[in-house]
């Protein structure tokens, strides 16, 4: 063999050594996967692309029919991967694939599940939605009825489902004595969502001030089924079996309220109303005496001291 033959044969020789540990890591890892919708149906034509944060060197690859895809030979490296197909919102994710393998390693990654751009935008409508509707809580707790009712009425110009922005514009309109004007959205929130406690109490405050007696005691009746230890509902709903002189009732309603809140001094005191239209004044005496416990402010106390007087006289 002539020398420059040599030469050649051990300079290939060299060059195939060199290259072999190169050649090795491009049979590192073996990564496989899916893509699916959140129906948890396979999504196909997804673009899958790797790349090598340390040398900028790219992978790619696609979806198949059942949203599968697999890399086989990869290097050690980190790659910063990216998910993109039309009509989906992009996902960005990092591999680090850092440990050097001798052997080939098999990586099943977990299901990616990749939304539809109208999905995205529904779920970004609903979080701005829901934004407003909390400034507008804030907004109705301050006093600002009129500023509330006009954020609330922007929400539901773009979804008049809004359960929650139908009830604060109920409070809004209520807040301003607009009691027929409160009913209509209380009204729906209750047919969106039938188990909602306070869209029925709002309801039979509402009907309760317009004078319809038998609406508002079935708004109050639906809320104590789904909320039986609401005092407010017991007192509310008292007051108005007490004005159509149905004492019985009211008594009850009252005595129940009383069982959950035993110092509220509302509740005793039309409690012991009740006692003395029963001509129980001995009981009325020890509810009011409560009531007068209970209560800070002079005028009422005042008023409560008359009261005890008057039916202690009864008593003689």
């Amino acid at each position: 063999m002539r020398q420059g033959t040599v030469r050649r044969a051990a300079a290939a020789l060299g060059a195939l050594l060199l290259a072999a540990p190169a050649a090795a890591q491009y049979r590192e890892y073996y990564v496989q996967g899916r893509v699916l919708d959140t129906q948890r149906a396979p999504i196909a034509g997804v673009e899958v692309r790797l790349l090598d944060t340390s040398t900028s060197r790219s992978y790619r690859t696609r979806t198949d029919a059942k949203g599968a895809f697999k890399l086989a030979g990869l290097p050690h490296a980190v790659y910063k991967v990216t998910f993109t197909r039309d009509g989906y919102t992009p996902f960005e994710d990092e591999w680090k694939l850092e440990a050097v393998q001798t052997t080939m390693k098999k990586v099943d990654l977990p299901d990616l599940v990749l939304a539809s751009q109208a999905q995205a935008q529904h779920a970004e409508q609903l979080k701005e939605a829901e934004a407003a509707v909390k400034k507008a809580s804030e907004k109705l707790r301050s006093g600002d009825l009129d500023g509330a009712a006009a954020l609330l009425e922007e929400v539901l110009a773009r979804n008049p489902t809004d359960a929650n922005a139908l009830f604060y514009l109920g409070l809004s309109r209520a807040g301003k004595q607009r009691y027929k004007e409160a009913i209509e959205p209380l009204t729906r929130v209750t047919e969106l969502q039938p188990a909602f406690p306070g869209a029925w109490l709002e309801l039979g405050i509402c009907y309760g001030k317009l004078g319809d007696v038998e609406r508002a005691l079935d708004a109050y009746e639906r809320n104590l089924r789904l909320d039986p230890a609401n005092a407010a509902t017991l007192y509310n709903s008292g007051l108005i079996l007490f004005e159509a002189n149905r004492i019985e009732e009211a008594l009850a309603r009252f005595e129940q309220g009383i069982a959950l809140k035993p110092a509220d001094p509302d509740l005793l005191d039309m409690a012991a109303r009740c006692y003395v239209h029963q001509g129980k004044f001995d009981r009325a005496v020890e509810h009011l005496a409560k009531a007068r416990a209970a209560t800070t402010d002079p005028a009422r106390a005042a008023l409560l001291d008359e009261l005890i007087a008057q039916v202690k006289a009864q008593i003689k």
